[in-house]
């Protein structure tokens, strides 16, 4: 009874012995009483009056018992039951079995018999040498005087041959249902068991490490909502894994290079490069550059480990736009034109106040202009635009950089994703694209984008305007 296949089996064959033994019960005491005794009776009644009939016509037999005997053995090799003659006071006359049956009429009224025209009485009686079966029809003759009582018996051991061949017909239709049933009860809970079987196997492979192939889809409803969720898990827990090799391949790589570049300055200032005042400064903008690199993984990195636990908390504020994306663009400009690039920016002048996090946001509109920066060749530009449409404000980056290929569009907002060196995304963990779409979905807005290669990329951040007032200050 431990094993969930047992108790199936027993919760489905249980039932059905229950129900096939009571009504193997039912039928045969049905079959017995209501068919197979009746159909007899109804067989001696008739015999029983063709015999009155005949015996109506042979008036001698009812004043002598010896010419009633005489008659009676010439009729017994025809006669398919015991037969017994009484006249019309209720006294024996003649029997075909003498010996088996009492002076008198057996459990009836001589007046009860004068006045029927047929009695049947039946024993249910398990001996087999027990009468189940008798029928009293009284001779009449013509003028309908009574002359006497034929009374005809026919013993359970008579008919239980016919009997036991029903039983065993009844048995035999039976036996064969329960073992269908128990046989179909069989194979649902072995192929229940055998798919739950695979599912345990998969999660416990799951806890070990192993890797896991998707079970096939398969069985009742609820089975196969379990299997599609086990499926889910191991898909998910696949692309973890993935996601986890290629943080760890990134991290390394992305660590090793700038760290790499720092170290050789550093021990060439402690070698005495700083006396030289060109290459000290040289050799710490160097530093500073791949100091700058590090704080924009660690940037990456804090994103990618808010997704992790979950979507990003937002700390909301009322902003007022046009106050605060000036300064958020007045300082990316300075990094344009220090790169050589031509920065130019246009923000409307009627932008509502929206109830940000302008951290977060900010976070996300200097990605996307960080990187039209990085990839802008010098001698660029770089534009940054904000306005409001159709009940949105939407924020634009712009840069006449190389642009994005096109096999490379549909791929860009996946994490850790970097196109081929000589293209847009040559360098870093490939989440900054992937961080800020998400920033953006968490203030209920969204991040198009359009590139042609060669001839640039626009950004565009959507964001609804709130239908509730800006409170009072």
């Amino acid at each position: 009874m431990r094993s969930l296949r047992t108790r199936l089996i027993i919760s489905h064959s249980l039932p059905l012995l229950i129900t096939v033994l009571l009504a193997g019960l039912a039928l045969d005491y049905a079959v017995e009483t209501r068919v197979l005794l009746p159909g007899f009776a109804d067989e001696l009644t008739n015999e029983a009056r063709l015999l009155a009939e005949l015996t109506a016509l042979q008036p001698r037999i009812w004043d002598d018992p010896q010419t009633a005997q005489t008659y009676l053995a010439q009729l017994e090799p025809t006669l398919p039951s015991n037969v017994t003659i009484f006249n019309a006071q209720g006294e024996l006359l003649s029997s075909t079995a003498p010996l088996q049956n009492p002076p008198g009429l057996s459990g009836v009224q001589l007046e009860e018999v004068l006045a029927e025209d047929v009695i049947i009485r039946t024993a249910y009686s398990r001996s087999l040498q027990a009468n189940v079966v008798d029928v009293f029809v009284p001779v009449r003759a013509g003028d309908q005087t009574v002359l006497g009582i034929i009374q005809m018996t026919y013993q359970l051991e008579n008919i239980y041959g016919r009997f036991l061949a029903l039983r065993r017909i009844i048995i035999g239709i039976l036996s064969i249902g329960v073992i269908l049933g128990v046989g179909i009860a069989l194979f649902f809970a072995l192929n229940l068991s055998r798919t739950l079987h695979q599912i345990v196997v998969s999660v416990q492979q799951l806890a070990g490490g192993q890797k896991v192939e998707p079970l096939s889809e398969r069985g009742p409803e609820e089975i196969r909502s379990l299997i599609q969720t086990v499926n889910l898990l191991v898909t998910r827990l696949h692309t973890l894994e993935t996601t986890r090799r290629k943080l760890l391949a990134n991290l390394v790589h992305e660590l090793g290079r700038p760290l790499g570049a720092v170290l050789p300055a550093v021990q060439a200032l402690e070698a005495g490069a700083v006396e030289d005042e060109h290459l000290r400064r040289d050799l710490l903008a160097g530093i500073t550059d791949e100091l700058g690199i590090l704080r924009r993984l660690l940037d990456d990195l804090t994103g990618l480990y808010g997704r992790s636990v979950g979507s990003f908390e937002l700390e909301r504020q009322w902003v007022n736009l046009n106050e605060w994306l000036p300064n958020l663009f007045r300082l990316q400009r300075e990094a344009a034109r220090a790169k050589g690039l031509h920065w130019e920016s246009a923000i409307c002048d009627s932008l509502p106040a929206l109830e940000i996090d302008p951290e977060r946001l900010a976070q996300a509109i200097g990605n996307l202009i960080d990187n039209a920066i990085k990839f802008t060749p010098s001698g660029g530009m770089v534009t940054a635009q904000a306005g409001v449409q159709a009940g949105e404000v939407w924020i634009r980056v712009k840069d006449t950089g190389p642009g994005i290929p096109v096999q490379d569009q549909a791929l860009i907002f996946t994490p850790f994703f970097r196109g081929r060196t000589e293209t847009r995304f040559p360098q870093g963990m490939g989440l900054g694209l992937s961080i800020t779409r998400d920033l953006v979905i968490a203030h209920q807005g969204r991040l198009e984008f359009e590139s042609q290669p060669g001839e640039g990329s626009c950004f565009t951040i959507w964001l609804p305007i709130s239908p509730v007032e800006r409170p009072a200050e």
